[in-house]
Parts: C-alpha cells; structure tokens; sequence
C-alpha cells in the first residue's frame, strides 16, 4: 500500500474513533451561596454513557449532588433520594455519577448552615 494511502486511512480512522465517546465536559465555576441557598448547573445531553465527576472545594461544608434533570423540579432542590451522587456536609470532596446516553443532568450545590463560597469543576475526563 502506498504510504500517501496508508496515511489518508490513517486520519480517516483517527477522525472517525474521536467522534465516538461523550462530549468533552469540563466547566469550572464558583458560587457563592447564602445559608439554605441552592445553585444549580444545568449540564446538557450527551448521546453516549458517561462518568460524570464533581470536584469542589468550599470554605464552609456544604452539599453536592447530581441528578437526572427530569428529578429536579423547577427552581427547587431535589430530593437526597433521587440523587445519583452526592457529598453531605463536607467543604471538599469528589462526587461521581454514571448517566446513561440523552440523560441531562443536574448538579447542585447547597449551603448549609453558613454562607460559603465554592469553587467548583465538573468533567467527563476518565
């Protein structure tokens, strides 16, 4: 085989297998949260499976958890018992969720008692 042929096969494979896993999904932000406040980042479909991992670091404990959209009723924080992941009382910590294909997806962070700044980065790297 030619090595301009090899070559075209090559990027056509390479372009082709970078198209088939999840979007790449890598937000950082920081909220600052009232006592009892609830913030929310809304995280859009993915056609395939994905991990999601939520990586925050507070200066007060607080909650994270992360849900199916479809759990979270508007404007009001969702049940504990319908999370797929969630931290309790904790200033840092890693929360993680495996969400099947066309599942948006909900994360919330809580304050609890005080008033807390967080500093939040959630992905789908492996």
């Amino acid at each position: 085989m030619p090595t301009h042929a090899l070559l075209c096969l090559s990027a056509v494979v390479l372009a082709t297998a970078a198209g088939c896993g999840p979007a790449r999904l890598d937000e950082k932000k920081t909220y600052q949260l009232t006592p009892g406040d609830t913030q929310m980042m809304i995280l859009p479909k993915q056609p395939k499976p994905q991990r999601i991992t939520v990586e925050f670091e507070s200066d007060q404990p607080i909650e994270v958890g992360i849900y199916r959209s479809s759990d979270v009723p508007q404007d009001t924080t969702p049940p504990a018992s319908k999370a797929l992941g969630i931290e309790r009382a904790k200033a840092t910590g890693t929360v993680t969720a495996d969400l099947g294909p066309d599942e948006a997806t909900t994360v919330t962070f809580s304050a609890l008692g005080k008033a807390a700044t967080v500093k939040a980065h959630v992905h789908n790297k492996k």
